[in-house]
Order: structure tokens, then sequence, then C-alpha cells
């Protein structure tokens, strides 16, 4: 695989702002979610560097990010410090909880994280298939590599919906306890992940159909939060993830790699404790950056919607066994993905970057079910 695999792809996009979401055309070949279709672009700052932890490009940047990297001055909360989380959260576009998972829950959750990315090494050993935003090489997307679509099938990821260090925050950031889950999933920066991902906005939805171009989601209250938790601690060369902060409620156009200021690049969420939990506003501009270490940086994630937002990005993917093991309030919050008593999630506990085989295996699960309970099941999707 080149050096830089992705940095002479042919279809070029002018702007990283991609207000289509979920009705972006499907581009072939190309491993990503359709909300990042836009992303496919290649970094062309480090076009001709290898992939080597020993490189003198890469050794050059390590030690540049070593002296630059991060944002001044982050704020790192602790779980009890509600409203100034949820303060920060409005401000910025995110906000970063020490301690939300700790000890025993936080290595049972590392154990699967380890399982999920060793069935992806499995069958893409080089990393070369890559996946989530943009589809870079070297980076892996847990929600978007589950035939699923999540990872709601997985114990680990359903005890991370209904936290006492994360409710509280988040009831305070939507202001009602009647927010609901959409689903769970996260990503991962292996090492040699050498490229910036492009800054961009999660749109899982379509944009709002507004003929007098007065309103768009831009406008509107947090339409929808995603909490990661960093497996490791989040140091300046391991690829912690870049934010802007204020630019959730941005109209400008999002900069492409090429014109992305430096201050930009650096920008991200460093240092920040292993079992953090970070909120972000999905509409906030971020994107990954190289991890130059020799640390696999795992972040899974949970994402919730307001309580009067709804999206086609809401499916179901939690199996019935799971539900049942949650709280009062985490089964009310996640109503919309729970699957019925002895219904199979079609997809759920099977892994693998290449959308093909993904595909395959629901096709030959939806097929066993029969055609009647498949239509039927496709239509309730």
């Amino acid at each position: 695989m080149p050096p830089n695999g992705f940095a002479n792809r042919s279809v070029t996009q002018a702007t990283n702002s991609n207000p289509l979401g979920l009705d972006t055309p499907a581009l072939p070949d190309i491993e990503t979610t359709p909300e990042h279709y836009n992303l496919i672009g290649g970094d062309p700052a480090c076009a001709g560097w290898t992939r080597d932890y020993d490189d003198p490009h890469v050794v050059a940047y390590r030690e540049k990010l070593a002296q630059h990297n991060g944002i001044r001055g982050l704020e790192v909360l602790d779980p009890t410090e509600v409203e100034r989380a949820a303060q920060l959260f409005h401000r910025d576009g995110f906000v970063v909880v020490r301690d939300a998972i700790v000890g025993e829950q936080l290595e049972r959750l590392r154990r699967a994280c380890d399982r999920a990315i060793d069935a992806m090494l499995d069958v893409d050993p080089t990393c070369a298939a890559g996946g989530g935003a943009g589809g870079l090489p070297h980076r892996f997307s847990f929600g978007s590599s589950s035939a699923s679509r999540h990872m709601l099938h997985v114990d680990e990821w359903v005890e991370l919906v209904d936290l006492p260090t994360t409710t509280p925050i988040l009831e305070a950031i939507f202001g009602s306890p009647n927010y609901i889950l959409i689903g769970a999933g996260g990503d991962i920066a292996m090492p040699g992940a050498i490229e910036y991902q492009g800054l961009h906005s999660d749109n899982v939805w379509t944009e709002l159909h507004d003929p007098s171009g007065r309103i768009t989601t831009r406008e509107l209250p947090v339409p929808a939060v995603t909490i990661n938790f960093p497996m490791i601690d989040l140091t300046t060369e391991n690829g912690p993830t870049r934010q802007i902060p204020g630019t959730q409620n941005s109209r400008d156009p999002i900069p492409n790699l090429a014109d992305e200021p430096e201050w930009m690049k650096l920008s991200t969420l460093c240092p920040a404790p292993a079992g953090s939990a970070i909120f972000r506003d999905l509409r906030a501009w971020h994107g990954g950056t190289p991890n130059l270490s020799r640390d696999v940086r795992a972040a899974p994630n949970v994402e919730y919607f307001a309580p009067w937002f709804r999206s086609e990005a809401v499916i179901r993917s939690m199996p019935y066994e799971q539900w049942k093991k949650l709280s009062p309030h985490g089964q009310r919050i996640s109503r919309y993905v729970m699957c019925g008593k002895g219904e199979t999630v079609i997809g759920a506990g099977y892994i693998h970057p290449r959308a093909k085989m993904r595909e395959a295996f629901k096709a030959e699960q939806l097929r066993q079910l029969g055609p009647e309970a498949a239509e039927e099941y496709n239509r309730r999707l």
C-alpha cells in the first residue's frame, strides 16, 4: 500500500461541508459511511512518507507535535461539575470529563475493544481497507465495521448508555431527561495512521427543508451528542481528535486539508486521561489526527438525539436481552433502537471493514428468515 494511500484519489471535493448528510450519493469502493463520502481525498502534507515509526518525516513531525499539539488551557472536568460541563459544551461544542469509567469497567471495555480490533485485523492485517470518516487506511470504525451498523449487541457498549457520570451531564445539555439513544460505535487510529482526516461535521441527518434559506441545523439547539471514551491517555502523538471551538453554529465552509490553518490541526483534545468522557456536538468541526505512536488509540462511543430530533440514522440494533439489562431510564431512552423479544438483530456479531462482506453476511441472515419476515424486517429498519 502506498505510504499515503489515498493522496491520489481522482475524486476531489470543493469543500468538506456536507449538507446532504445521509442523502450523499454513494461512491464505489470507498469504505466509509454515507455522511462522510465527501472526505475521500488524501493528506497532501505527508505524500512520500512511510508508515514507519522511525521514518525521518514521522520523527520530525512527532517532535513538532510534542511541542505544539493540544488546545491550550483545555479544561478537563470532574463528573460532579455538571453545570460547568454543560456551559463549556454549549460554548465550544465539546467538553472533556475525566473518570467517566474507571477500574474494572474500563478494563472490560478495553478487552471488548481489543476483541473487535482483532477481528478486523484478522481480515485486514495491513489496515489497508480503512473505515469511518473518509475511509483512510490505518483507521477503523467500530460502528461502520459492524454489520448491524452499531455495537449495541455487546454488553460493554450497552453499559455506556446510562452512566452515573454522564447521564446528569446529558440531561443538563439537552435540558431534559427525554433524549434518546441512537447508537454506539467509535473509532480507532492504528499506529501508522500518518494522515490527518479532513475537518468535518457528522451530518447523520437530511438537512432541514427550508426554501427560504433562513434555518439550517446550525441555527437550532444541539440536535445530537456523541460521547467518546478514550481507552488510553490521549497524548500529543497518539491521534487525539481535533475540535475547532465554537463551530457548531457556523455556516462558514469547512476548510480542506490543503487550506486548513496550522492552529486548527493542533487544536486537539490532549492531554486527557483514559476513561474520560468526551461530549461532542456532532455539528462542530472535528477530525482525526496522526497516530505517530506505537499504541492503538481506540475511542468507543455512544450517540444520542435531542428529545425533539429524529432522523433516518435511528435503526433497531439492540437485542432485547441487552435492553433488559438496562436501568429504567436506559430502557426508556433506548426504546427506538431495541428489537423485540426473540427477534434477530441482523448483522449483530459480525465485524468486517469491507462493506461487501458485511452486506453478504446480512443478505444470508435475511435469506434464512424467509422472504416475508425479511421484507417486514427491512420495512421496520
